[in-house]
């Protein structure tokens, strides 16, 4: 069976291949049954090995990436968090045809939570673990090379550069009815008008939306996919309270994430800019990753609409 891309440059990925893998390298999980995992990343494919397991197969270069950094470093964060992360328990290898390292993680039980369906306790747990996270010691490493993500960079890049994921007012464009175009345009003109980041790099998820968040009873139990892991600018894990919060518990979660006006007015542009990039990219292949982004659109619509 071979596994749909999302990408141009995705490798084909055949689950047949996966049994080989293992029987190579990690044999004491060869014979359990495998199944593919609908979710809601674009990165990696998952896939179910057995009941308690889960691999993650990049599915891009950039991708790649991401995994070796989670295996390396997220280990070294984990004890510093308030709430469980993926920790690899297998790290594999490229090897018939596959060009890339890959992993076996726990399998966690929880779900995404619902865009704008959250309440109060889980607003005060999301912004004691971006708190947490900001403030574990950065090793000495420096925003550079794979810790260095074009998330912290000036919001100023993200509105006409010529890079198609940074250029904001094309994607309003390329919304083609899904958003009022000359609403989002004055609101994303208004949004934009932030003060760049001028303190010490600071550890980030910097992809922190619901489909990187599991719930169990309402309750946080788990942040995942940190292929996104770098140094830098806080502001944008408050991404989060504009992809899943409402106005009230996004005051929540402002009053327990200790910051300041200039880093939320960054992560408000963050999280409009990047729902407006994802919205017509994601809008016949993901279902959920629009179901977010519109839900940003509107919540930062909703926020700026009253300045105008």
């Amino acid at each position: 069976m071979h596994i749909r891309k999302l990408h141009k440059d995705e490798p084909d990925i055949d689950l047949a291949l996966i049994p080989r893998l293992l029987a190579g390298q990690m044999p004491q999980w060869a014979d359990l049954p495998l199944h593919l995992v609908e979710s809601i990343g674009t990165d990696n494919v998952m896939i179910r090995l057995g009941r308690s397991l889960v691999i993650r197969m990049p599915r891009t270069p950039v991708a790649a990436q991401g995994i070796t950094k989670e295996q390396a470093l997220v280990p070294r964060l984990a004890p510093q968090l308030p709430v469980p992360v993926p920790l690899p328990v297998g790290v594999g290898e490229a090897a018939f045809g596959y060009p890339w390292r890959w992993s076996v993680y726990p399998w966690f039980a929880g779900r995404n939570p619902l865009p704008g369906i959250a309440d109060d306790h889980l607003a005060i747990q999301l912004a004691d673990f971006v708190c947490s996270l900001r403030r574990i010691d950065t090793f000495g490493l420096r925003p550079v090379g794979p810790l260095h993500s074009y998330r912290a960079e000036s919001i100023a890049r993200r509105d006409c550069a010529t890079r198609a994921t940074r250029a904001t007012r094309a994607s309003i464009a390329a919304c083609d009815g899904l958003v009022d175009a000359a609403l989002t345009e004055a609101v994303w003109e208004k949004t934009r008008d932030v003060i760049d980041y001028a303190g010490p790099p600071v550890w980030m998820h910097s992809d922190l939306h619901p489909g990187n968040i599991l719930v169990r009873g309402g309750r946080l139990s788990a942040v995942i996919d940190w292929g996104g892991l770098s140094l830098g600018d806080p502001a944008i894990d408050c991404l989060v309270a504009w992809t899943l919060l409402t106005p009230n518990t996004r005051r929540v979660f402002r009053a327990h994430a200790d910051v300041d006006e200039d880093t939320w007015k960054r992560g408000r542009a963050w999280a409009l800019s990047i729902a407006l990039v994802a919205l017509p990219y994601y809008r016949d292949m993901n279902e959920q990753i629009t179901a977010w982004a519109k839900h940003a659109i509107v919540q930062v619509i909703g926020d700026i609409v009253p300045e105008l």
